[in-house]
């Protein structure tokens, strides 16, 4: 609460600050920027028209109901607020399931909210928060076998981001396996979780009426196919710019499959640890996405500080290259605004310097992952070898 109302303060007296990190690629896209969700509800009050005419807008229509309804002043800063803290409240939750140590679940907190990447993305005002808050929201429904709320949160967080439709399979195991665990039948709980899923987002639809396939070019095509190739903190802008149009299907097919391939293996081979498996997962989505941002990095890195205080010891204990990955971090969060206004205002430099930052984001990464899927591993075999 104090944090977000010290966010909610610093927003107030420093619109400059929130102005221009909202106008940053780094922590806003053409999907959730907040300013284009305000256009599209301008568009929508004062000319009757769709927010999806004209092709600016790529979001929800509900985004759109929200800030028609909230305006773009302090009723949008307590919505997004709100929401982040429903994601913390949802991380807090999740770390109350691994661990019975208050110190620890505080940190947790502690770790998301003072995250840096997170209070400049807060600032930036982004509908990702409340993608975010879904996502949690659905993982903590699903860890306490609650199959058709997980389901209902899931459908929602799917429609914000369509690239989360990867996590289907760990979720859908998590509500199974703590349904199994209490006495209960895993397929059915399956089944609910699917039920719920279908029937959250056929619902969605159809209150869409009109805008639903307007919605479902603009934002889903949109996202899927990789349309808009601004310069970002993706792979997909540069390789598309470059290359010839008869290769590009192949790759935009193989980019968005990677995450749908690597969801199933991922849930079986963490089958004894769905946080891990989903956090794996979110990493796959954020180097594959073609618009990331700051918030994918604040997704699964607070999902990493909840199975680093597992009460049955640290799994992320045997992670090695810490130095690496941290720096590797901190020179894209450093060089890329840095590149960007080499190339974009001065011109001294072009667009290999900044596609450089890019192939570094996504290295980093992707060790990342490797070596907390190494690390988790490692451990388990220890604790079977001590038992």
């Amino acid at each position: 609460a104090i944090y977000g109302a010290c966010v909610g303060v610093a927003s107030a007296v420093a619109p400059f600050a929130r102005d221009a990190l909202s106008k940053r690629i780094e922590l806003s896209a053409a999907t959730d920027a907040v300013r284009k969700t305000l256009e599209g509800a301008h568009a929508a009050r004062a000319l009757g028209a769709s927010a999806y005419d004209g092709s600016a807008f790529h979001g929800h229509p509900w985004t759109v109901a929200a800030a028609g309804a909230l305006g773009g002043g302090f009723g949008l800063d307590l919505a997004t607020t709100a929401a982040d803290a429903l994601a913390a409240a949802a991380l807090c939750a999740l770390a109350c399931g691994v661990t019975r140590d208050e110190g620890k679940v505080r940190r947790v907190y502690a770790m998301y909210a003072m995250n840096p990447l997170h209070a400049m993305a807060r600032l930036a005002r982004t509908t990702a928060t409340a993608t975010r808050a879904c996502a949690y929201a659905s993982a903590l429904a699903a860890t306490l076998g609650n199959d058709v709320v997980a389901g209902v949160a899931f459908a929602l967080a799917a429609q914000l981001n369509p690239h989360y439709v990867a996590l289907a399979p760990v979720l859908m195991w998590t509500s199974a396996r703590a349904v199994k665990s209490r006495g209960g039948r895993a397929v059915v709980s399956a089944g609910r979780f699917a039920g719920a899923f279908a029937v959250a987002a056929a619902a969605s639809f159809v209150a869409m009426g009109d805008d639903f396939p307007k919605w479902w070019r603009a934002a889903v095509t949109f996202a899927v196919m990789s349309e808009d190739q601004t310069p970002n903190l993706g792979l997909h802008w540069y390789l598309f710019t470059t290359m010839f149009d008869q290769f590009r299907l192949f790759y935009v097919v193989a980019l968005n499959a990677i995450p749908l391939a690597l969801s199933a293996p991922l849930t079986l081979g963490f089958a004894d640890d769905p946080l891990v498996a989903m956090t794996l997962c979110l990493i796959a989505i954020s180097t594959c996405a073609p618009y990331p941002t700051a918030n994918d990095v604040v997704t699964y890195v607070s999902l990493l500080s909840v199975v680093a205080m597992d009460d049955r010891g640290n799994p992320l204990v045997y992670v090695k290259y810490g130095a690496v990955i941290a720096g590797g971090f901190l020179y894209v969060a450093l060089l890329s605004p840095l590149t960007w206004y080499m190339w974009i205002h001065t011109r001294v430099a072009n667009a290999n310097f900044y596609y450089a930052i890019t192939l570094v984001y996504a290295c980093t990464q992707t060790l990342l992952s490797t070596q907390v899927a190494q690390s988790v591993a490692r451990f388990r075999r220890a604790g079977k070898k001590r038992d």
